[in-house]
């Protein structure tokens, strides 16, 4: 039996409105039916904001080839996957200053509890205050930055991604 319950209920629009197709192919095809806000892609791997994020500054990086399993990453795109995300925690760190995060990627697909069928590594910042009264209340995520607000302040530091 479970004990606890992790409720993210703003996801339920993204789970009802889904794109056609692999989201994260369309965003590299660049489909103006999917919706993305790009800070970084090269010929082998992007990083984007997560348009239905747990938190203010949800990154996601993605190989730009459609793969599912880690081991099907050449070793190229291996290495930039893992450099990526070290570099988006400092680009994270520098533009929103969050004390912590929740790295992870879903390896499996629905069994694994990812939704997306393309590998991708999910970085969530944490902050001191991310559970308050209307999350433990009202069922009610409060996001105190729009998805662009957050975007702008990224892109000013997105150069740490090409270093």
């Amino acid at each position: 039996m479970f004990r606890h319950y992790l409720w993210a209920t703003s996801r339920l629009k993204y789970i009802l409105n889904r794109p056609k197709g692999c989201i994260f192919c369309n965003i590299v095809k660049g489909d103006p039916n999917t919706p993305s806000r790009i800070l970084y892609k090269d010929k082998e791997m992007m990083v984007i904001m997560n348009m239905y994020p747990y938190n203010v500054g949800h990154l996601q990086v993605v190989p730009v080839r459609h793969v599912t399993q880690l081991e099907e990453l050449s070793e190229i795109e291996f290495q930039k996957l893992w450099d990526l995300v070290k570099k988006s925690v400092v680009l994270l760190k520098k533009a929103l200053n969050p004390p912590g995060f929740n790295i992870g990627m879903n390896i499996g697909g629905e069994i694994s509890g990812g939704s997306i069928l393309h590998l991708h590594v999910q970085i969530v910042p944490r902050y001191k205050r991310d559970a308050g009264f209307m999350e433990v209340t009202a069922d009610t995520k409060v996001m105190p930055q729009s998805i662009d607000e957050t975007y702008k302040i990224l892109m000013k530091h997105a150069d740490i991604l090409k270093r």
